[in-house]
Protein backbone atom coordinates (compact mmCIF):
# COMPACT_ATOMS: atom_id res chain seq x y z
CA UNK A 1 0.00 0.00 0.00
CA UNK A 2 1.18 3.57 -0.75
CA UNK A 3 0.69 6.85 1.02
CA UNK A 4 1.31 10.55 0.51
CA UNK A 5 1.81 13.45 2.81
CA UNK A 6 -1.21 14.64 4.77
CA UNK A 7 -1.55 18.33 3.99
CA UNK A 8 -3.09 21.05 6.09
CA UNK A 9 -6.83 20.87 5.84
CA UNK A 10 -6.98 17.11 6.25
CA UNK A 11 -10.75 17.07 6.10
CA UNK A 12 -10.53 18.03 2.43
CA UNK A 13 -8.00 15.26 1.90
CA UNK A 14 -10.36 12.78 3.51
CA UNK A 15 -13.02 13.67 0.96
CA UNK A 16 -10.61 12.56 -1.76
CA UNK A 17 -10.00 9.11 -0.28
CA UNK A 18 -11.45 7.36 -3.29
CA UNK A 19 -9.14 9.14 -5.72
CA UNK A 20 -5.92 7.77 -7.09
CA UNK A 21 -2.96 8.12 -4.68
CA UNK A 22 0.67 8.73 -5.51
CA UNK A 23 3.48 6.52 -4.32
CA UNK A 24 5.41 9.41 -2.89
CA UNK A 25 6.93 8.63 0.49
CA UNK A 26 6.22 11.02 3.36
CA UNK A 27 9.16 13.37 3.75
CA UNK A 28 8.62 13.93 7.49
CA UNK A 29 8.63 10.26 8.45
CA UNK A 30 5.70 10.89 10.82
CA UNK A 31 2.84 11.42 8.39
CA UNK A 32 1.39 9.81 5.32
CA UNK A 33 -1.69 9.98 3.13
CA UNK A 34 -4.60 7.68 2.46
CA UNK A 35 -3.78 4.38 0.82
CA UNK A 36 -4.80 3.01 -2.53
CA UNK A 37 -5.25 -0.61 -3.50
CA UNK A 38 -6.57 -2.93 -6.14
CA UNK A 39 -10.02 -2.29 -7.51
CA UNK A 40 -12.68 -3.70 -5.21
CA UNK A 41 -10.35 -3.94 -2.22
CA UNK A 42 -12.07 -3.81 1.17
CA UNK A 43 -11.05 -0.98 3.48
CA UNK A 44 -8.10 1.29 2.87
CA UNK A 45 -10.23 4.36 3.51
CA UNK A 46 -8.14 5.87 6.30
CA UNK A 47 -5.45 8.53 6.03
CA UNK A 48 -2.36 8.24 8.16
CA UNK A 49 -2.04 10.77 10.97
CA UNK A 50 1.15 9.35 12.47
CA UNK A 51 3.51 6.72 11.09
CA UNK A 52 4.84 3.73 12.99
CA UNK A 53 3.59 1.14 15.49
CA UNK A 54 1.40 2.72 18.19
CA UNK A 55 -0.39 1.64 21.36
CA UNK A 56 -2.83 3.00 23.94
CA UNK A 57 -4.71 5.34 21.59
CA UNK A 58 -6.86 7.95 23.38
CA UNK A 59 -9.02 10.82 22.12
CA UNK A 60 -10.09 14.01 23.93
CA UNK A 61 -13.74 14.41 24.89
CA UNK A 62 -14.20 17.08 22.21
CA UNK A 63 -12.71 14.72 19.62
CA UNK A 64 -10.00 17.15 18.47
CA UNK A 65 -6.78 15.48 19.65
CA UNK A 66 -5.40 11.95 19.91
CA UNK A 67 -2.56 10.68 22.07
CA UNK A 68 -0.70 7.40 21.69
CA UNK A 69 2.40 5.55 22.85
CA UNK A 70 5.32 4.47 20.66
CA UNK A 71 8.26 2.13 21.26
CA UNK A 72 6.47 0.49 24.17
CA UNK A 73 7.99 -2.21 26.34
CA UNK A 74 6.93 -4.24 29.33
CA UNK A 75 8.71 -3.28 32.58
CA UNK A 76 10.87 -6.05 34.01
CA UNK A 77 9.24 -6.06 37.42
CA UNK A 78 7.62 -9.01 39.16
CA UNK A 79 3.93 -8.83 39.97
CA UNK A 80 2.86 -6.07 37.57
CA UNK A 81 -0.25 -6.47 35.37
CA UNK A 82 0.68 -8.28 32.13
CA UNK A 83 -0.84 -5.49 30.01
CA UNK A 84 1.30 -2.72 31.54
CA UNK A 85 3.59 -0.93 29.10
CA UNK A 86 5.93 2.07 29.12
CA UNK A 87 6.68 4.14 26.04
CA UNK A 88 7.02 7.51 24.32
CA UNK A 89 3.89 9.68 24.45
CA UNK A 90 2.81 11.60 21.33
CA UNK A 91 -0.13 13.90 20.54
CA UNK A 92 -1.59 14.80 17.13
CA UNK A 93 -4.67 16.77 15.97
CA UNK A 94 -7.22 14.41 14.42
CA UNK A 95 -7.59 16.75 11.41
CA UNK A 96 -3.89 16.43 10.59
CA UNK A 97 -0.60 17.95 11.62
CA UNK A 98 2.86 17.00 12.79
CA UNK A 99 2.76 14.53 15.72
CA UNK A 100 4.48 15.94 18.78
CA UNK A 101 6.49 13.92 21.25
CA UNK A 102 5.62 14.78 24.85
CA UNK A 103 7.83 12.53 26.94
CA UNK A 104 9.44 9.16 27.67
CA UNK A 105 8.56 6.44 30.14
CA UNK A 106 4.81 7.10 30.07
CA UNK A 107 2.60 4.23 31.20
CA UNK A 108 -0.65 2.95 29.73
CA UNK A 109 -1.74 2.03 33.26
CA UNK A 110 -4.70 3.98 34.75
CA UNK A 111 -3.47 7.19 36.34
CA UNK A 112 -0.55 7.62 33.97
CA UNK A 113 -2.20 10.19 31.72
CA UNK A 114 -5.56 11.88 31.24
CA UNK A 115 -7.27 14.85 29.60
CA UNK A 116 -8.99 17.62 31.51
CA UNK A 117 -12.81 17.55 31.24
CA UNK A 118 -12.77 20.62 28.97
CA UNK A 119 -10.20 18.96 26.63
CA UNK A 120 -7.82 21.92 26.99
CA UNK A 121 -4.93 20.09 28.67
CA UNK A 122 -3.29 16.69 28.66
CA UNK A 123 -1.71 15.63 31.97
CA UNK A 124 0.86 12.83 32.05
CA UNK A 125 3.65 11.22 34.05
CA UNK A 126 7.10 10.68 32.51
CA UNK A 127 9.84 8.43 33.83
CA UNK A 128 7.19 6.28 35.48
CA UNK A 129 8.58 4.28 38.40
CA UNK A 130 6.68 1.00 38.49
CA UNK A 131 7.88 0.14 42.00
CA UNK A 132 6.38 3.20 43.70
CA UNK A 133 3.86 4.03 40.95
CA UNK A 134 4.95 7.63 40.45
CA UNK A 135 6.59 9.86 37.88
CA UNK A 136 7.23 13.46 36.84
CA UNK A 137 3.93 15.27 36.18
CA UNK A 138 3.56 17.49 33.10
CA UNK A 139 0.72 19.59 31.69
CA UNK A 140 0.40 20.66 28.05
CA UNK A 141 -2.10 23.17 26.62
CA UNK A 142 -3.45 21.25 23.60
CA UNK A 143 -4.96 24.20 21.75
CA UNK A 144 -1.75 26.26 21.78
CA UNK A 145 0.54 24.81 19.07
CA UNK A 146 3.65 26.56 20.40
CA UNK A 147 3.04 25.86 24.11
CA UNK A 148 5.68 23.88 25.95
CA UNK A 149 4.84 21.21 28.56
CA UNK A 150 4.88 22.51 32.12
CA UNK A 151 6.64 20.28 34.65
CA UNK A 152 4.58 20.38 37.87
CA UNK A 153 6.05 17.67 40.11
CA UNK A 154 8.84 15.10 40.26
CA UNK A 155 7.41 12.14 42.21
CA UNK A 156 3.66 12.33 41.55
CA UNK A 157 1.52 9.33 42.46
CA UNK A 158 -1.95 10.85 41.95
CA UNK A 159 -3.42 13.80 40.03
CA UNK A 160 -6.92 15.05 39.32
CA UNK A 161 -8.24 18.13 37.47
CA UNK A 162 -11.26 20.07 38.72
CA UNK A 163 -14.65 19.55 37.01
CA UNK A 164 -14.20 22.69 34.91
CA UNK A 165 -10.58 21.86 34.07
CA UNK A 166 -9.16 25.06 35.52
CA UNK A 167 -7.57 23.66 38.71
CA UNK A 168 -5.36 20.68 39.47
CA UNK A 169 -4.71 18.67 42.62
CA UNK A 170 -1.80 16.25 42.74
CA UNK A 171 0.17 14.25 45.28
CA UNK A 172 3.93 14.80 44.95
CA UNK A 173 6.06 12.73 47.33
CA UNK A 174 3.02 12.22 49.54
CA UNK A 175 2.30 15.98 49.71
CA UNK A 176 -1.00 17.24 48.26
CA UNK A 177 -0.65 20.35 46.12
CA UNK A 178 -3.38 22.52 44.62
CA UNK A 179 -3.34 25.29 42.04
CA UNK A 180 -4.38 26.56 38.61
CA UNK A 181 -3.54 24.98 35.27
CA UNK A 182 -1.25 24.98 33.45
CA UNK A 183 1.56 26.29 35.64
CA UNK A 184 0.20 27.18 39.08
CA UNK A 185 1.34 28.45 41.48
CA UNK A 186 0.57 25.31 43.51
CA UNK A 187 0.24 25.57 47.26
CA UNK A 188 0.95 22.72 49.66
CA UNK A 189 -2.23 21.50 51.33
CA UNK A 190 -1.22 18.50 53.48
CA UNK A 191 1.19 15.58 53.75
CA UNK A 192 0.70 11.81 53.85
CA UNK A 193 -2.09 12.04 51.23
CA UNK A 194 -3.22 9.16 49.00
CA UNK A 195 -6.15 10.44 46.89
CA UNK A 196 -8.33 13.54 46.46
CA UNK A 197 -11.59 14.69 44.89
CA UNK A 198 -13.19 18.02 44.01
CA UNK A 199 -16.76 18.92 44.89
CA UNK A 200 -18.91 19.06 41.72
CA UNK A 201 -19.00 22.86 41.85
CA UNK A 202 -15.21 22.96 42.19
CA UNK A 203 -15.18 25.04 45.38
CA UNK A 204 -13.94 22.38 47.85
CA UNK A 205 -11.21 19.77 47.69
CA UNK A 206 -11.62 16.58 49.73
CA UNK A 207 -8.69 14.27 50.31
CA UNK A 208 -7.79 11.08 52.15
CA UNK A 209 -4.69 10.52 54.20
CA UNK A 210 -2.66 7.34 53.91
CA UNK A 211 -3.44 4.47 56.25
CA UNK A 212 -0.20 5.22 58.08
CA UNK A 213 -1.72 8.63 58.87
CA UNK A 214 -5.01 7.14 60.18
CA UNK A 215 -6.76 7.19 56.79
CA UNK A 216 -8.52 10.46 57.60
CA UNK A 217 -10.89 12.39 55.32
CA UNK A 218 -10.26 16.14 55.21
CA UNK A 219 -11.45 19.10 53.15
CA UNK A 220 -10.13 22.53 52.23
CA UNK A 221 -11.51 25.43 50.13
CA UNK A 222 -10.04 25.50 46.63
CA UNK A 223 -9.64 29.28 46.66
CA UNK A 224 -7.55 30.21 49.70
CA UNK A 225 -7.70 33.81 50.95
CA UNK A 226 -4.65 35.74 49.76
CA UNK A 227 -1.82 35.26 52.21
CA UNK A 228 -4.03 33.28 54.57
CA UNK A 229 -3.85 29.56 53.74
CA UNK A 230 -6.83 27.75 55.19
CA UNK A 231 -6.17 24.79 57.47
CA UNK A 232 -7.84 21.56 56.28
CA UNK A 233 -10.89 20.49 58.25
CA UNK A 234 -10.98 16.85 59.31
CA UNK A 235 -14.26 14.97 59.01
CA UNK A 236 -13.10 11.62 60.43
CA UNK A 237 -10.31 9.01 60.59
CA UNK A 238 -10.43 5.46 59.18
CA UNK A 239 -12.59 6.54 56.24
CA UNK A 240 -13.54 4.23 53.38
CA UNK A 241 -15.37 5.59 50.33
CA UNK A 242 -16.94 9.03 50.09
CA UNK A 243 -19.29 10.71 47.58
CA UNK A 244 -20.67 14.22 47.13
CA UNK A 245 -24.13 15.27 46.00
CA UNK A 246 -24.33 16.89 42.57
CA UNK A 247 -25.32 20.24 44.08
CA UNK A 248 -22.23 20.15 46.36
CA UNK A 249 -24.35 20.61 49.48
CA UNK A 250 -23.77 17.20 51.10
CA UNK A 251 -20.98 14.63 51.45
CA UNK A 252 -21.57 11.02 52.53
CA UNK A 253 -18.63 8.97 53.80
CA UNK A 254 -17.88 5.65 55.46
CA UNK A 255 -16.11 5.39 58.82
CA UNK A 256 -14.75 2.09 60.08
CA UNK A 257 -17.11 0.71 62.72
CA UNK A 258 -15.90 0.33 66.28
CA UNK A 259 -18.69 -2.08 67.20
CA UNK A 260 -18.81 -4.56 64.28
CA UNK A 261 -15.37 -5.52 63.00
CA UNK A 262 -14.89 -5.36 59.24
CA UNK A 263 -17.82 -2.99 58.58
CA UNK A 264 -18.28 0.74 57.97
CA UNK A 265 -20.84 3.20 59.34
CA UNK A 266 -22.21 5.92 57.07
CA UNK A 267 -22.04 9.61 57.92
CA UNK A 268 -23.43 12.68 56.15
CA UNK A 269 -22.15 16.24 56.48
CA UNK A 270 -23.41 19.49 54.99
CA UNK A 271 -21.09 21.87 53.16
CA UNK A 272 -19.40 24.11 54.13
CA UNK A 273 -19.82 23.33 57.86
CA UNK A 274 -18.80 19.65 57.43
CA UNK A 275 -20.14 18.46 60.78
CA UNK A 276 -20.82 14.76 60.26
CA UNK A 277 -23.74 12.81 61.68
CA UNK A 278 -24.21 9.04 61.59
CA UNK A 279 -27.09 7.86 59.38
CA UNK A 280 -26.51 4.10 58.98
CA UNK A 281 -24.45 1.17 60.26
CA UNK A 282 -22.80 -1.51 58.19
CA UNK A 283 -23.04 0.31 54.85
CA UNK A 284 -21.45 -1.17 51.71
CA UNK A 285 -23.37 0.73 48.99
CA UNK A 286 -24.63 4.32 48.96
CA UNK A 287 -25.38 7.08 46.44
CA UNK A 288 -27.04 10.47 46.03
CA UNK A 289 -29.69 10.93 43.36
CA UNK A 290 -28.67 13.03 40.31
CA UNK A 291 -30.98 15.85 41.44
CA UNK A 292 -29.38 15.78 44.94
CA UNK A 293 -32.75 15.20 46.59
CA UNK A 294 -32.29 11.60 47.80
CA UNK A 295 -29.70 9.44 49.55
CA UNK A 296 -29.89 5.66 49.17
CA UNK A 297 -27.83 3.30 51.35
CA UNK A 298 -27.88 -0.21 52.68
CA UNK A 299 -27.97 -0.51 56.46
CA UNK A 300 -27.05 -3.35 58.80
CA UNK A 301 -24.45 -5.16 56.71
CA UNK A 302 -22.12 -7.62 58.39
CA UNK A 303 -19.16 -9.50 56.97
CA UNK A 304 -21.38 -12.51 56.34
CA UNK A 305 -24.55 -10.69 55.19
CA UNK A 306 -25.61 -7.58 53.28
CA UNK A 307 -27.81 -4.87 54.79
CA UNK A 308 -31.27 -3.69 53.76
CA UNK A 309 -31.81 -0.75 51.42
CA UNK A 310 -33.20 2.57 52.66
CA UNK A 311 -33.85 5.77 50.71
CA UNK A 312 -34.47 9.15 52.27
CA UNK A 313 -33.58 12.85 52.05
CA UNK A 314 -30.05 13.70 50.92
CA UNK A 315 -29.42 15.48 54.21
CA UNK A 316 -29.43 12.10 55.97
CA UNK A 317 -32.79 12.06 57.72
CA UNK A 318 -34.30 8.57 58.27
CA UNK A 319 -35.64 7.00 55.12
CA UNK A 320 -37.94 4.12 54.25
CA UNK A 321 -36.94 0.53 53.61
CA UNK A 322 -37.32 -0.54 49.98
CA UNK A 323 -35.24 -3.72 49.66
CA UNK A 324 -33.62 -6.58 51.58
CA UNK A 325 -29.97 -7.66 51.46
CA UNK A 326 -29.04 -5.19 48.74
CA UNK A 327 -25.65 -5.04 47.02
CA UNK A 328 -25.91 -2.84 43.91
CA UNK A 329 -28.02 0.31 43.61
CA UNK A 330 -28.42 3.12 41.06
CA UNK A 331 -30.82 6.03 40.65
CA UNK A 332 -32.44 6.67 37.29
CA UNK A 333 -30.95 9.68 35.44
CA UNK A 334 -34.14 11.69 36.08
CA UNK A 335 -34.07 10.80 39.82
CA UNK A 336 -37.63 9.50 39.62
CA UNK A 337 -36.77 5.87 40.44
CA UNK A 338 -34.18 3.69 42.14
CA UNK A 339 -32.93 0.35 40.85
CA UNK A 340 -31.24 -2.27 43.03
CA UNK A 341 -30.26 -5.93 43.35
CA UNK A 342 -32.03 -7.42 46.39
CA UNK A 343 -31.58 -10.70 48.27
CA UNK A 344 -28.16 -10.78 46.71
CA UNK A 345 -26.39 -14.14 46.53
CA UNK A 346 -22.73 -13.20 46.91
CA UNK A 347 -21.27 -16.56 45.75
CA UNK A 348 -23.50 -16.48 42.65
CA UNK A 349 -22.93 -12.77 42.05
CA UNK A 350 -26.61 -12.10 41.36
CA UNK A 351 -29.83 -10.97 43.00
CA UNK A 352 -33.44 -9.96 42.38
CA UNK A 353 -33.96 -6.91 40.17
CA UNK A 354 -35.84 -4.30 42.18
CA UNK A 355 -37.27 -0.96 41.08
CA UNK A 356 -39.04 1.63 43.23
CA UNK A 357 -40.62 4.84 41.96
CA UNK A 358 -39.86 7.90 44.10
CA UNK A 359 -40.89 9.35 46.42
CA UNK A 360 -43.44 6.83 47.71
CA UNK A 361 -43.97 4.07 45.13
CA UNK A 362 -44.14 0.44 46.15
CA UNK A 363 -40.95 -1.55 45.43
CA UNK A 364 -41.31 -4.12 42.64
CA UNK A 365 -39.14 -7.18 42.07
CA UNK A 366 -39.14 -7.71 38.30
CA UNK A 367 -36.31 -10.19 37.66
CA UNK A 368 -34.31 -13.00 39.25
CA UNK A 369 -30.68 -14.17 39.09
CA UNK A 370 -29.64 -10.71 37.86
CA UNK A 371 -25.89 -9.91 37.82
CA UNK A 372 -26.16 -6.31 36.55
CA UNK A 373 -28.52 -3.65 35.23
CA UNK A 374 -28.45 -0.31 33.37
CA UNK A 375 -30.76 2.71 33.20
CA UNK A 376 -31.75 4.35 29.93
CA UNK A 377 -30.83 8.02 29.57
CA UNK A 378 -34.36 9.32 30.16
CA UNK A 379 -35.08 7.14 33.21
CA UNK A 380 -38.11 5.44 31.67
CA UNK A 381 -36.45 2.07 31.11
CA UNK A 382 -34.06 -0.19 32.93
CA UNK A 383 -32.39 -3.13 31.17
CA UNK A 384 -30.84 -6.10 32.95
CA UNK A 385 -29.46 -9.57 32.35
CA UNK A 386 -31.20 -12.56 33.90
CA UNK A 387 -29.84 -16.09 34.15
CA UNK A 388 -32.44 -18.69 33.12
CA UNK A 389 -31.82 -22.31 34.07
CA UNK A 390 -34.62 -24.06 32.14
CA UNK A 391 -35.14 -25.50 29.61
CA UNK A 392 -31.44 -24.78 29.04
CA UNK A 393 -29.07 -22.35 30.70
CA UNK A 394 -29.24 -18.92 29.07
CA UNK A 395 -28.33 -15.34 29.94
CA UNK A 396 -31.19 -13.24 28.57
CA UNK A 397 -31.70 -9.50 28.24
CA UNK A 398 -34.78 -8.12 29.98
CA UNK A 399 -36.41 -4.70 29.65
CA UNK A 400 -38.55 -3.03 32.30
CA UNK A 401 -40.52 0.19 31.84
CA UNK A 402 -40.98 2.06 35.11
CA UNK A 403 -44.56 1.65 36.28
CA UNK A 404 -45.25 -1.54 34.31
CA UNK A 405 -46.37 -4.74 36.02
CA UNK A 406 -43.50 -6.86 34.81
CA UNK A 407 -40.36 -6.92 32.68
CA UNK A 408 -40.33 -8.21 29.11
CA UNK A 409 -37.71 -10.39 27.48
CA UNK A 410 -35.82 -8.46 24.82
CA UNK A 411 -33.47 -11.21 23.60
CA UNK A 412 -32.09 -14.57 24.77
CA UNK A 413 -28.35 -15.18 24.90
CA UNK A 414 -26.95 -11.66 25.21
CA UNK A 415 -23.35 -10.52 25.69
CA UNK A 416 -23.22 -6.81 26.53
CA UNK A 417 -25.97 -4.20 26.15
CA UNK A 418 -26.71 -0.49 26.33
CA UNK A 419 -29.03 2.32 25.23
CA UNK A 420 -28.55 4.67 22.29
CA UNK A 421 -28.47 8.43 23.00
CA UNK A 422 -31.97 9.75 23.57
CA UNK A 423 -33.19 6.26 24.46
CA UNK A 424 -34.27 5.57 20.89
CA UNK A 425 -33.22 1.91 21.11
CA UNK A 426 -31.88 -0.84 23.34
CA UNK A 427 -28.79 -2.29 21.65
CA UNK A 428 -26.90 -5.49 22.41
CA UNK A 429 -24.66 -8.29 21.10
CA UNK A 430 -26.21 -11.73 20.64
CA UNK A 431 -25.79 -15.05 18.78
CA UNK A 432 -22.08 -14.96 19.57
CA UNK A 433 -19.53 -17.48 18.29
CA UNK A 434 -15.73 -17.81 18.55
CA UNK A 435 -15.86 -17.29 22.31
CA UNK A 436 -17.74 -14.00 21.97
CA UNK A 437 -15.47 -12.54 19.27
CA UNK A 438 -18.15 -12.54 16.57
CA UNK A 439 -21.72 -11.52 17.42
CA UNK A 440 -24.86 -10.13 15.85
CA UNK A 441 -25.43 -6.50 16.83
CA UNK A 442 -29.12 -5.91 17.34
CA UNK A 443 -31.43 -3.08 18.34
CA UNK A 444 -34.90 -2.99 19.88
CA UNK A 445 -36.55 0.37 19.02
CA UNK A 446 -38.09 2.26 21.94
CA UNK A 447 -40.84 2.61 22.90
CA UNK A 448 -41.36 -1.05 22.07
CA UNK A 449 -44.30 -1.74 19.79
CA UNK A 450 -46.48 -4.72 20.66
CA UNK A 451 -44.73 -7.99 19.75
CA UNK A 452 -41.89 -6.05 18.10
CA UNK A 453 -38.70 -8.06 17.61
CA UNK A 454 -35.14 -6.71 17.66
CA UNK A 455 -33.61 -5.65 14.36
CA UNK A 456 -30.21 -6.96 13.27
CA UNK A 457 -27.99 -4.00 12.41
CA UNK A 458 -24.64 -5.77 11.98
CA UNK A 459 -23.25 -9.31 12.02
CA UNK A 460 -19.93 -10.73 13.18
CA UNK A 461 -18.88 -7.75 15.33
CA UNK A 462 -16.75 -7.67 18.46
CA UNK A 463 -17.13 -4.13 19.84
CA UNK A 464 -19.14 -1.03 19.03
CA UNK A 465 -19.51 2.66 19.77
CA UNK A 466 -22.59 4.79 19.07
CA UNK A 467 -22.27 8.33 17.73
CA UNK A 468 -23.61 11.18 19.86
CA UNK A 469 -26.62 11.61 17.58
CA UNK A 470 -27.32 7.87 17.75
CA UNK A 471 -27.42 7.57 13.96
CA UNK A 472 -24.11 5.78 13.33
CA UNK A 473 -22.27 2.78 14.75
CA UNK A 474 -18.49 2.39 14.79
CA UNK A 475 -17.93 -1.36 14.97
CA UNK A 476 -14.96 -3.71 15.02
CA UNK A 477 -14.84 -7.33 13.84
CA UNK A 478 -12.20 -9.82 14.98
CA UNK A 479 -10.19 -11.25 12.10
CA UNK A 480 -9.59 -14.98 11.66
CA UNK A 481 -6.03 -14.65 10.35
CA UNK A 482 -4.54 -12.47 13.12
CA UNK A 483 -5.25 -10.83 16.46
CA UNK A 484 -6.35 -7.62 14.73
CA UNK A 485 -9.76 -6.21 13.81
CA UNK A 486 -11.63 -4.71 10.87
CA UNK A 487 -13.18 -1.26 11.52
CA UNK A 488 -16.55 -0.46 9.94
CA UNK A 489 -19.15 2.32 10.04
CA UNK A 490 -22.91 1.68 9.89
CA UNK A 491 -25.70 4.18 9.24
CA UNK A 492 -28.82 3.34 11.27
CA UNK A 493 -31.28 5.10 8.96
CA UNK A 494 -29.97 3.99 5.57
CA UNK A 495 -28.61 0.63 6.81
CA UNK A 496 -25.48 1.28 4.75
CA UNK A 497 -22.26 -0.32 6.01
CA UNK A 498 -18.67 0.35 4.98
CA UNK A 499 -15.41 -1.24 6.10
CA UNK A 500 -12.98 1.60 6.78
CA UNK A 501 -9.83 -0.46 7.33
CA UNK A 502 -8.49 -3.92 8.09
CA UNK A 503 -5.85 -4.95 10.61
CA UNK A 504 -6.66 -2.47 13.38
CA UNK A 505 -6.09 -2.86 17.09
CA UNK A 506 -8.57 -1.83 19.74
CA UNK A 507 -9.93 0.66 20.55
CA UNK A 508 -11.38 2.72 17.69
CA UNK A 509 -12.97 6.11 18.41
CA UNK A 510 -15.37 8.63 16.97
CA UNK A 511 -13.67 12.01 16.71
CA UNK A 512 -13.95 15.42 15.07
CA UNK A 513 -16.95 17.76 14.96
CA UNK A 514 -20.24 15.88 15.39
CA UNK A 515 -18.38 12.55 15.40
CA UNK A 516 -17.54 13.08 11.73
CA UNK A 517 -14.30 11.07 11.90
CA UNK A 518 -13.09 7.67 13.05
CA UNK A 519 -9.61 7.30 14.59
CA UNK A 520 -7.80 3.98 15.07
CA UNK A 521 -4.40 2.28 15.00
CA UNK A 522 -3.38 -0.09 12.20
CA UNK A 523 -0.78 -2.83 12.45
CA UNK A 524 0.82 -4.67 9.55
CA UNK A 525 2.86 -3.31 6.63
CA UNK A 526 1.93 0.37 7.09
CA UNK A 527 1.44 0.71 10.85
CA UNK A 528 0.32 3.98 12.37
CA UNK A 529 -2.56 6.11 13.64
CA UNK A 530 -5.24 6.60 10.99
CA UNK A 531 -8.32 8.77 10.51
CA UNK A 532 -11.26 8.18 8.19
CA UNK A 533 -14.63 9.83 7.46
CA UNK A 534 -17.20 8.26 9.78
CA UNK A 535 -19.79 7.86 7.03
CA UNK A 536 -20.66 4.75 5.00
Amino acid sequence: MSRRTVVAGALMALALVGCKRSDEKSSGGQQGGARSGAAGAVGGVGSMLAEGPADDLRVTADGQFATYLRKTHKPIVEGIPPQMRLGELYVVPVTGGVPRKLGDGVTNYPGGQLFTPDSKFVLYLTGYNVANQSGALHALALREPTAEPQKLGTSVSYFLPSPDGSKLAFVDGGVLKLGSLPAGPFRQVAGEVSTAGFSPDGTMLFFKRRLAAAGGLLAVPVEAPEGKPTEPLKLADQVGDFVLSADSKHVAYQVRSTSVQGTYDLYVADLPELKGRKVASGTTAFAFSPDSKWLARNDGSKPEALGDLYVGPASGEPGRKVGERVKELAFSPDSQALGFLAKYDQPAGAGLMGVVALPDGEPKLVGSRVPNFMWGSDGKYVAFLSRFLKPIYSVDLMLYQVGAEKAEKAQPGVFGYGFTPGNTALVFRSSCIREGRACDFKALPLPRAEKAEPQTWLQGIYSYKVSEDGNRILATSARMDSDTFDVAIYDVKTQARKTLDQGAQLPAYFAGPNDSLAVYVLKGTNPGVYVAPAQP
